[in-house]
């Protein structure tokens, strides 16, 4: 048998017949998997958008991944086990089946049983396939489940797969319960991130990419530190948005979504190929472009086949398919369910500080209850929301739709014990390790080594093991004159971080990690050689924070032949509407009297100048 000590009989999908109950959860009935098709209550897939899969490709080789993913996202339950191979994630060779155990057991006495379980089934199965390698040449020597699982494999072109799968058994648990969930949750967040991924000119299908990523559970965090849907990981965070002691913007569903939207779009700057940028989310851009220039592929299929590397395993090959499987399991899912059921997206507005104030004034003046303002602005740290700190100015801060109005003026109202020009004091501790000196704790913390010794009343940089050190917060800089802006889509960056944005939107381009010449280019679509000679470069060698010129390709705007009619809608900013007619903000804002402001609300009518 493969599962030691256990009984087997049944259906793959049934519950046990003879759950364990608490006090002895040594055995458990586990019904004998088979190899069966998605039930019938499912209906088959509407067919596929033949343009998403142009930009998609279904390779042949992934075509049994893909199978194998949309059954654990779309069927195998959260208490099913799957027993398979990383050689052939396909083909299943048990399923586990825990749901009525569940119904006997509490929840940690099931999950030590089921861990207990699994264990003895990998070894089980890692045993049943060296046996069936040893008799592979003599199948009638195979015993009924030997021979079972040397039937399962007969289609394998591999001339002796058990070589193959020896040391490749793994357990997959199943996510259907959680990926219906997902789903549910996704209503609420998809219009705006579809929109965000739209104005950058990204295929709006990238959006599902949270299925896989984190179940569209806002609060996950992975064991390797990875935080929020888009499970960024903190130095990439520190890249695309603020991870600091006010904020951790990865723990925020929009602005996340908006640093998502950024890393991909660099992914695919770099890459060329939106299989390989898929991947590359997972892996890192530049382990992909090492593996493409280790075997001289150009595609995934290459990488899949050719790139033998440790840090290229299971996961980084499955990712991609695991993407399209779950767009496929959506699609079902969407095509089944009742449109009256879809839950509303969230509406908010978008105001702007001006000063340190705290957070509980903050929601006092929008009049959203604590969850409420709490579900809208999800990033700040406990310090923040407990008032040891304040918001800092240049922050954007979302509120309940219709209530930016009543905001403003209460904020202009707020007296000097509410606002203040500067944050207060409060310091984190830092246990000195064996090893650690005072520079690499300033550069850990970001902050220089004047203010730890200030804050310590240290003469030198001398530290001890075992010494507990303040260490102060990192100011985050205060912004000139601003005012309160209403409408702005992406709340992530101070009033300083949106100007160099926006001066980067067309005109400079500041380099960042991973970022090549070749790659700023197809972003910008512009030549590299236009680029060397604007920025007088003599060869294609470029470094990090330099900021380089970006030709403009169109030149100077024709003028303008005539006007449209733009009616504002929720969510959208002056910047966005400017992407999507093809104008400057500047010709936007002349158009409209606007002077140097980009304040607009919904339902305001704007000139769009249209021309020859």
């Amino acid at each position: 048998m493969l599962v030691t000590g256990m009984a087997v009989g049944g259906l793959a999908g049934a519950a046990p017949d003879d759950a364990a109950p608490d006090t002895a959860p040594e055995l458990l009935t586990i019904p004998a998997p088979q190899i069966e098709a998605l039930p019938a209550s499912v209906p088959p897939m509407p067919p596929a958008d033949a343009k998403l899969d142009q930009l998609f490709p279904r390779y042949e080789i992934l075509h049994p991944n893909i199978a194998f993913w949309t059954r654990v996202f779309g069927e195998y339950s959260e208490l099913q086990s799957v027993v398979h191979s990383k050689a052939y994630p396909h083909k299943v060779l048990r399923v586990l089946d825990f749901r009525g155990a569940s119904m006997q057991m509490s929840e940690a006495a099931l999950e030590n049983h089921r861990r207990q379980v699994e264990q003895q089934a990998r070894e089980a199965a890692e045993a049943l396939i060296r046996s069936i390698h040893a008799k592979h040449h003599a199948p009638q020597t195979m015993t009924a489940e030997e021979r079972r699982i040397y039937e399962l494999f007969a289609d394998v072109r591999d001339r002796d797969p058990f070589k193959t799968l020896q040391g490749t058994i793994r357990i997959q648990r199943g996510l259907k319960e959680r990926t219906e969930n997902a789903l549910r949750v996704s209503d609420a967040y998809l219009p705006h991130m579809e929109k965000v991924f739209a104005d950058y000119g990204l295929p709006t299908a990238l959006t599902r990419l949270p299925i896989v990523e984190s179940s569209f559970n806002l609060n996950a965090y992975s064991r390797s530190g990875a935080a929020g849907v888009w499970q960024f990981i903190p130095s990439s965070a520190r890249i695309y948005m603020r991870l600091n002691e006010i904020v951790d913007d990865r723990r925020d569903p929009w602005t996340s979504t908006d640093a998502a939207a950024r890393h991909l779009r660099d992914d695919y700057a770099l890459l060329g190929d939106w299989p390989l940028a898929i991947t590359a989310y997972n892996h890192g851009r530049n382990g992909i472009a090492r593996g493409l220039a280790a075997t001289g592929g150009k595609t995934l299929v290459d990488l899949i086949e050719r790139y033998d590397s440790p840090r290229f395993g299971f996961a980084g090959k499955n990712y991609y398919a695991e993407f399209l499987a779950a767009l496929d399991v959506e699609r079902a899912w969407r095509a089944r369910r009742d449109a009256t059921e879809r839950t509303r997206a969230i509406e908010f507005e978008v105001v702007e500080t001006k000063h340190y104030v705290p957070y509980e004034t903050l929601r006092r003046l929008c009049g959203a209850s604590d969850e409420e303002f709490r579900r809208l602005n999800p990033a700040y740290r406990p310090e923040v929301i407990d008032g040891k700190l304040y918001v800092p100015p240049g922050h954007l801060i979302r509120v309940p739709a219709g209530s930016a109005r009543s905001f403003e003026v209460g904020y202009a109202r707020l007296g000097t014990h509410e606002r203040f020009d500067s944050q207060r004091v409060y310091y984190l501790l830092h246990k000195v390790g064996k090893g650690e000196t005072l520079g690499g704790i300033a550069r850990r913390y970001r902050i220089g080594i004047d203010r730890i010794r200030a804050a310590n009343g240290l003469r030198s940089s001398t530290i001890r093991v075992g010494q507990v050190l303040k260490i102060p917060p990192r100011e985050e800089p205060r912004p000139g004159p601003i005012s309160v802006a209403v409408g702005e889509s992406k709340p992530m960056l101070t009033r300083e971080q949106l100007t160099a944005a926006r001066a980067a939107d067309g005109t400079t381009h500041t380099v960042g990690r991973g970022d090549t010449l070749g790659a700023i280019a197809r972003r910008y679509r512009v030549s590299e050689a236009d680029l060397k000679r604007i920025n007088q470069l003599d060869s294609s060698m470029i470094r990090i924070g330099q900021v380089l010129k970006i030709p403009d390709r169109a030149g100077s705007p024709a003028p303008s032949s005539g006007w449209r009619n733009h009616r504002v809608s929720a969510g959208q900013t002056l910047a966005s509407i400017a992407r999507h007619y093809d104008v400057s903000i500047a010709e936007l804002r002349r158009a409209n009297g606007l002077g140097e402001s980009s304040l607009i609300k919904v339902g305001q009518t704007l000139r769009i100048p249209v021309r020859d």
